[in-house]
């Protein structure tokens, strides 16, 4: 369940907010709050970017390194194609979520039979849908900076959630998402550097 729930929560908070920016979204708006973003993120139907994922586990003193490819196609379809050290691919379709690792068969989940992982991965794609009202239903969201250098801090209110992971700060310019740092309950923190593909 460790395992898997380590595999879901890069799914949920990693792979899915790696949107450049549209054309159309270039200009500052005239107001930038959660409801700008929000807009903002609306209008990417689909992404693609490289990431570079450094891993902290407070039981070990080296930290552990992985890069590959992000891809999202709006409103629910996600994959994280992992390249270094180990090829291995994570795809959520709706509910499914498909785990595929080098030497390894591949497992099929149903979201619905995992509530608190299922809740976390919906609320990401809240965020992408630009659904603030589905996004609090299972976080507190606090946005700070502007549209050129802003962070979104997810804070899980449901309690369960919270035994999972403490907070995740997005740091992004527009709607391009440029690092995700999150901070798991259990003192190990995961910081991935993305840098969008040119659309």
């Amino acid at each position: 369940m460790n395992a898997l729930r380590r595999l879901s929560l890069a799914v949920a908070v990693v792979l899915s907010l790696a949107a450049p920016p549209p054309a159309q979204a270039q200009r500052t708006p005239p107001a930038w709050n959660l409801p700008s973003l929000m807009t903002a993120l609306r209008q990417v139907r689909a992404s693609k970017a490289s990431f570079i994922e450094t891993k902290y586990l407070h039981l070990l003193n080296q930290a552990r390194q992985s890069s590959g490819l992000l891809l999202y196609v709006a409103p629910n379809w996600m994959q994280k194609q992992t390249i270094t050290p180990v090829a291995s691919r994570l795809t959520i379709a709706g509910d499914r979520l498909t785990i595929e690792r080098q030497g390894e068969p591949n497992r099929e989940i149903s979201l619905q039979d995992y509530s608190q992982i299922g809740a976390l991965i919906d609320s990401v794609r809240a965020t992408l849908a630009g659904d603030v009202t589905e996004l609090s239903r299972h976080f507190t969201p606090a946005l700070t900076g502007d549209a050129n250098a802003w962070t979104l801090t997810l804070t899980p209110t449901d309690p369960k959630l919270r035994d999972m992971v403490a907070a995740i700060r997005i740091q992004g310019q527009q709607t391009a998402i440029r690092e995700i740092d999150t901070n798991e309950a259990d003192g190990d923190r995961t910081t991935m550097a993305i840098t969008p593909e040119p659309r």
